[in-house]
């Protein structure tokens, strides 16, 4: 009989992309999983006096109310006993100590994984020390805090085949990166270039060439629009230079990418017919990128960014699917 390594993921909901690690390792043979989503912890103020305590404690800069409660049900699901094997979190930061606290005493090995560059999360910084290993897809970061490489994944690769109806496709949030997302939106629309520009925030408005939404749109309905769409587009937010999910996409549906991450150059599967690099100051894309097929990727670079080999990286296990 397979040994079952018993593992606990503890993460916010991350737009989804952590649902399918948790698909896969939840039905695998081997593993026993124990999966937190911190987002969907049920939490309510009791009376009015717990709502106003609750913000002169978050005044004060101590752990709020929705932050013990959030502990006290991390330590629920985590029953003392046998430790687990290994405790990998994602936004560490979202954790108040005692919280990591318990975590720690509980496991065996305790990783993380970030996927976001640490000084866009600054309070990471201040959780370093739980950790026995630090998984950072940011190279600069890689290299500043002694942390392990690793980028993040594809976390699937079978998409419907659709008619293309628009050329380009961008979803993101509603952030400092928003003002390029408007001049690459104007520069398509006089180009006469089809695209679908979607951004979330929660209080909509009416833009001339954006989508505005205040709802995050689950995965299941973003890959029906790249299905249709020929060229993703990828930007970057500052002080981050790692990977987003959105080349991942571009990499498993077999998509082009349109990205202002100038580090992309340096991996393995670039090809400059499947990915064009632009900048705040230089965003005009040839018609050649648009007219011409992508280029196959050979299948074994490819298996090195797949959710498997990331699995493999992170837990030290190959997947034992059930029969």
């Amino acid at each position: 009989m397979t040994k079952r390594k018993r593992i606990a993921i503890i993460t916010t909901h991350s737009f989804g992309y952590i649902d399918f690690l948790v698909s896969k390792l939840i039905v695998a043979q081997n593993v026993d999983l124990t999966y937190v989503n911190i987002d969907t912890i049920p939490f309510s103020y009791k009376n009015k006096i717990s709502r106003i305590t609750n913000s002169l404690l978050k005044l004060l800069r101590f752990p709020s109310l929705k932050e013990k409660n959030k502990t006290k049900y991390i330590k629920t699901v985590i029953q003392n006993g046998d430790l687990f094997d290994q405790i990998l979190i994602i936004r560490p930061d979202k954790l108040e100590q005692k919280a990591l606290l318990f975590l720690r005493e509980n496991a065996i090995q305790m990783s993380c994984f970030l996927f976001d560059g640490i000084e866009n999360f600054k309070d990471q910084k201040k959780t370093l020390s739980f950790f026995d290993t630090i998984y950072s897809y940011d190279k600069a970061d890689v290299k500043k805090y002694n942390f392990q490489f690793l980028t993040n994944y594809i976390y699937d690769d079978q998409i419907e085949t659709k008619e293309i109806t628009n050329l380009v496709f961008n979803i993101s949030s509603f952030d400092e990166r928003f003002p390029f997302l408007e001049k690459l939106a104007d520069y398509f629309a006089k180009k006469r270039i089809s695209f679908r520009f979607i951004v979330k925030k929660d209080r909509r408005f009416t833009h001339e060439n954006i989508e505005i939404s205040d709802r995050y749109l689950p995965i299941s309905e973003v890959k029906k629009i790249i299905a249709s769409s020929l060229v993703l587009v990828d930007i970057q937010q500052k002080n981050q230079d790692g990977l987003t999910f959105r080349v991942f996409e571009a990499l498993g549906y077999k998509k082009k990418l349109i990205t202002n991450n100038q580090d992309i150059v340096t991996y393995d599967f670039y090809n400059p017919h499947n990915i064009f690099v632009i900048s705040e100051s230089n965003y005009e894309v040839p018609p050649s990128f648009f007219e011409t097929d992508f280029v196959e990727i050979n299948s074994a670079i490819l298996n090195n960014y797949k959710l498997d080999n990331w699995i493999f990286e992170v837990f030290k296990i190959n997947i034992v699917e059930n029969n």
